[in-house]
């Protein structure tokens, strides 16, 4: 009897020790444009920041020309910051969960499809795509856009099928 609760012991903490290492950091990848927050990055994400009543009644009473709902989170390492669109799936308490669309380096658990908590402080913009190709909110994005040249702003049409921003 006393081998085999010998035994238990050894596997429990050997699944103790394996569920503690961590896999090796993935290869950082250029995530935005924003390698700095200037002046009119901070004057964008305070315009979301003061405009997330606008998100929160949206996903909680979408109206049917909504096509899709987004919000920019920042993620905080010792060293950088990434900053990435995620899905909001779920509003309570005032945190919002969202999936992740895309990994992040710095964090480890958040990789794509992942579902995580961000309270709104950590939500740094939010958009949302109606059917006619117009997107409210995404002030980041509105500035992204007018550093583009005319040419990358067609093609960016192209690729996302935003018309106008509102």
């Amino acid at each position: 009897m006393f081998h085999r609760l010998h035994w238990k012991i050894i596997l429990v903490l050997g699944l103790f020790l394996l569920a503690s290492c961590q896999p090796a950091a993935p290869t950082p990848v250029p995530l935005s444009t924003f390698t700095d927050p200037d002046e009119e990055l901070t004057k964008a994400v305070r315009q979301a920041q003061d405009s997330m009543h606008v998100l929160r009644q949206a996903f909680l009473a979408p109206k049917p020309s909504y096509v899709f709902m987004s919000v920019k989170v920042r993620f905080v390492g010792e060293s950088r910051t990434e900053d990435m669109w995620t899905e909001p799936v779920d509003l309570l308490d005032n945190v919002y969960t969202v999936r992740m669309v895309e990994g992040v380096t710095i964090e480890m658990q958040a990789h794509p499809d992942r579902l995580i908590e961000v309270s709104p402080d950590e939500i740094i913009d939010w958009m949302i795509l109606e059917d006619d190709g117009t997107v409210l909110g995404g002030y980041t994005l509105r500035l992204e856009y007018e550093r583009m040249t005319p040419e990358e702003q067609e093609k960016y049409h192209e690729r996302t099928g935003y018309l106008r921003f509102e």
